[in-house]
């Protein structure tokens, strides 16, 4: 009697969108460990949230500067303000009122729409300038 064996391919780690949650959760976890610990202050956290903040604050006004964007100057604010609010007072809860700020301008529609070639939709010029090319061609046939 022979045996047949079957194989199954298991992937380890699953590709796609779940990648950036186990990683996020991953420093997550290695950031409250270290705090817990006593191994790392608190202060160093804040500092360190505080700057990052900072950084994403100024790149939101870059981008303002380019694309003229109303919602991305108040975002901008918005991270920079709760940044300096937590360095100056050395405390976590600027910086998660400053993201659920963040998170409610986004709600309410402050961020530009992403551009239409990750969304697949073509641009408005592109189907304007389609429409027109169609017209003219109808407009052609018509005359002959």
């Amino acid at each position: 009697m022979s045996r047949v064996a079957a194989s199954v391919k298991l992937p380890l780690v699953e590709t796609g969108r779940n990648d950036m949650k186990w990683i996020v959760g991953g420093l997550i976890l290695a950031v409250v460990a270290s705090v817990v610990s006593g191994r790392v202050p608190v202060a160093w956290v804040v500092y360190s949230f505080a700057l990052m903040f900072g950084c994403w604050g100024l790149a939101l006004f870059f981008a303002y500067s380019r694309t003229k964007h109303h919602g991305l100057l108040l975002l901008g604010i918005t991270f920079l303000a709760s940044g300096v609010a937590a360095a100056a007072l050395t405390h976590w809860w600027p910086l998660v009122a400053g993201f659920a700020a963040s998170w409610a301008l986004r709600g309410m529609g402050m961020d530009p729409p992403p551009p239409p070639e990750l969304t697949g939709e073509k641009p408005a010029a592109q189907v304007q300038a389609q429409a027109q090319a169609q017209a003219s061609a109808a407009g052609e046939d018509k005359k002959n």
